[in-house]
């Protein structure tokens, strides 16, 4: 940066070279300018967006059909999800911006303010907005508590932003803490993270007392096994096979055991157990069994690993692509229950809902009749896919359209006419045209 040229002080006929510090300086100021754009940017995006919404609330026939029993409610939920296909967001992600610009400019409209001048960040204003409900017996110290964090945001990060507003709200809106620690024991949950390399982080968020028990439970119990196994691991690594195993159920004689599906290309088998295999699949379309060793998520895993799972029995199940012989894809037109090897052969092929964006685990959706059964529509592979729960529940009772396309994913046109596009999960080739 050196070298720049600048306008000397005075009548500005002198011009200079600006040193290292002061290039440094104008470099650090224009990153400011940038990022006091990108709070007023992200402050208008949630503003329009719970504008968005809430217009859809207040004419919900642009989503919901005559009779609906909560319009409202429906077309809220309808909203919410041509947002995220508009935006590829989450629907989750498009609720929570959308509540937080509600929220904070009902409740702490100078923060608000900081917000969509550009010097409060929207992580700043989540973190006030989680807090709120503090406030249900003490609204007089609400706009005490607005008026100091409107300042704190001029100068502190998200994480010190977020100490102070704790340390306000308990100062300003004192509750007993065992009120408050029963409040956040309902929002327990686990929560999975696929990461790179077949690895994924789970987390769970429970009571502090649990999470010092499992801690220690699986540090005195890594310890033992370190001591009489001696096969090399480390003490993480030997904690982290410890909390696998508890929940898998392995060696645990009473516990739920649960199926997860791999599917391994025929070329990784021997002459043998490729004999026995179908060599053609009843339809196209759906995720390519035959590239690599894959879970029923979709995700790719090593050979080494699959291999492995293949000649284990415990709690995985072994599954052939293409697929093994006599397993039974069709079944009497005259029933409508879906067998078990159809939702089976269903979720490896798709791995997700079929509906344009939707990650949900094909596992866990329902699997739905294209034709409805209603309509003589047969319960047969080339008439079911699945389609996740809210999805499904939408198909015939919004004013939203589904089509399904020749690969079996599902295009949604909306009643403003945004339609979705299919994202290919594999690469284009190179040179080749993106996929979209």
């Amino acid at each position: 940066m050196e070298g720049i040229l600048r306008e000397a002080s005075g009548d500005g006929s002198r011009r200079g070279i600006l040193t290292a510090e002061e290039s440094l300086h104008f470099a650090f100021c224009g990153v400011e300018e940038e990022q006091y754009d990108l709070n007023r940017r992200a402050a208008s995006r949630a503003e329009r967006l719970a504008d968005a919404i809430g217009w859809a609330r207040s004419h919900p026939e642009i989503y919901a059909l005559a009779g609906d029993d909560d319009p409202v409610r429906t077309a809220e939920r309808c909203a919410v999800l041509e947002a995220s296909a508009r935006l590829n967001l989450s629907e989750a992600t498009v609720r929570s911006l959308a509540a937080t610009a509600d929220a904070a400019r009902l409740s702490l409209p100078l923060l608000w303010s900081r917000a969509r001048e550009g010097f409060a960040a929207m992580t700043q204003v989540d973190a006030a907005v989680a807090l709120l409900c503090r406030f249900a017996a003490h609204a007089d110290a609400l706009p005490e508590f607005d008026r100091l964090l409107a300042e704190v945001s001029l100068h502190a990060s998200p994480a010190a932003f977020r100490a102070k507003a704790t340390r306000l709200v308990r100062r300003l809106a004192p509750l007993p803490e065992a009120e408050l620690h029963a409040e956040a024991f309902t929002r327990r949950r686990v929560v999975v993270q696929a990461v790179e390399d077949g690895m994924s982080w789970v987390s769970a968020y429970v009571a502090t007392v649990d999470a010092v028990a499992i801690q220690r439970s699986l540090t005195s119990t890594a310890k033992h096994f370190s001591k009489v196994q001696r096969d090399g691991r480390t003490r993480d690594q030997l904690r982290a096979d410890l909390f696998r195993d508890r929940l898998t159920g392995r060696g645990t004689p009473g516990a739920v055991k649960t199926k997860v599906f791999v599917t391994v290309p025929l070329d990784k088998l021997a002459p043998a157990e490729r004999a026995s295999v179908r060599r053609t699949t009843p339809r196209a379309g759906g995720v390519d069994l035959n590239t690599e060793p894959l879970l029923d998520t979709g995700g790719p895993i090593d050979d080494a690993t699959a291999i492995r799972l293949l000649l284990e029995a415990g709690t995985f199940t072994r599954v052939i692509t293409d697929p093994v012989t006599g397993v039974v894809l069709d079944m009497d037109r005259r029933s409508r229950k879906v067998t078990r090897q159809q939702r089976e052969w269903l979720s490896l092929r798709h791995a997700h809902c079929t509906r344009d964006g939707c990650r949900r685990p094909a596992a866990e959706a329902d699997i739905d009749h294209w034709i409805p059964y209603a309509a003589h529509g047969p319960t047969d592979e080339a008439n079911l896919h699945p389609l996740c729960d809210p999805d499904h529940a939408l198909r015939d009772t919004t004013r939203l359209r589904f089509r399904r396309r020749p690969d079996d994913s599902v295009e949604l046109r909306f009643p403003t006419g945004h339609t979705t596009r299919r994202l290919l999960d594999s690469l284009p080739p190179p040179g080749g045209t993106p996929p979209f």
